[in-house]
């Protein structure tokens, strides 16, 4: 009976790791998806006499339908292109993350959105029995949990949206602009996760990546609806934090936050100065005063002292010159 919870417990805890350490280097990636789907789009299937044998004997061995031919295809081909040196060796990280995403990808459309561990490594297995070169990824080839899918699906899906938007040279007739209003109503959705009290913070640190993506492009976005913002849910929870000991800003505070969420406004800009040029005066007066008190005892001791040296030596001097003319 012991073993047998032992053997459980073990088990368990096992599990439990491996969901932690996969959470951790699944969501660190996600920034990069975007960059790697754009090289995997750019692949152009051919009808490849090397490539499709392949592809047909994966299909043949673990009895699916002849619509993943097309996938797998384009798996190796991308492949190739990591092996070729196209892909520098930190960049290798990223191609392999995103093409073990995209294997769940297909294993969930195959099997149905399996539980278990069981059809994607039946899946994986009969890929590296016909093309052993999926092993330079073996590192990085895990099945992700539905909860972590589906996140990493809605974020991923945000950088592709706002991705239309940024590269759109009409945005009217391009029609993109709807993208911004539903990766705004995607992004809030995960602000109760991510302030106080949230649990995800490997989540949290992928939004906040997000968060930093549409800053850097925010000039390109706000095209569409200059009075968007993306909050970062990282300030929010340093806020909360603050809220505690009554040093939270000011409803006026936060408006002006949020008018000017870069923090560049001349007119706050001016005030700041002015008020920074008081304080440094006042205090520089201080300072001085503060001195001056600390120094005039000591002062006046060493002018005592100077002054009784200087009249000994003028006593000295008179001596002198008397034995002399005596």
């Amino acid at each position: 009976m012991n073993e047998k919870c032992n053997k459980f417990q073990s088990t368990s805890v096992h599990y439990f790791v491996h969901v932690i350490l996969l959470n951790t280097h699944t969501y660190e990636y996600l920034s990069s998806f975007l960059r790697c789907k754009k090289d995997f789009d750019k692949i152009i299937i051919h009808t490849d006499t090397e490539i499709l044998p392949i592809c047909n004997a994966i299909v043949r061995e673990i009895s699916i339908t002849h619509s993943f031919v097309l996938p797998c295809q384009k798996i190796i081909k991308y492949l190739k292109l990591m092996k070729n040196g196209s892909y520098k060796e930190n960049d290798k990280i990223d191609g392999c993350t995103y093409l073990n995403f995209y294997i769940n990808e297909q294993v969930n459309s195959i099997y149905g959105n399996p539980s278990t561990e069981g059809p994607y490594k039946t899946f994986t297995g009969a890929f590296i029995s016909n093309y052993s070169e999926l092993n330079i990824c073996k590192d990085n080839l895990k099945i992700i949990p539905k909860e972590i899918m589906s996140n990493m699906k809605k974020i991923y899906d945000m950088y592709i949206k706002l991705d239309k938007v940024i590269n759109a040279t009409d945005i009217e007739n391009d029609n993109v602009c709807s993208n911004v209003d539903e990766c705004y109503k995607t992004y809030m959705s995960y602000e109760s996760d991510c302030k106080e009290g949230g649990h995800n913070s490997e989540l949290c640190n992928a939004l906040e990546k997000f968060h930093d993506y549409f800053l850097l492009y925010s000039n390109y976005i706000m095209r569409c609806n200059d009075d968007i913002t993306f909050p970062s849910f990282k300030v929010a929870l340093e806020e909360a934090h603050d809220a505690d000991d009554s040093h939270g800003p000011t409803n006026q505070e936060q408006q002006q936050g949020q008018d000017d969420p870069a923090g560049s406004s001349p007119m706050m800009g001016s005030l700041d100065e002015e008020d920074s040029g008081l304080n440094s005066s006042n205090s520089k007066t201080a300072t001085a005063i503060s001195t001056t008190l600390l120094l005039f005892p000591t002062l006046f001791t060493l002018y005592k002292v100077c002054k009784e040296f200087i009249s000994k030596q003028k006593s000295g001097v008179q001596i002198i010159i008397i034995y002399i003319h005596n």
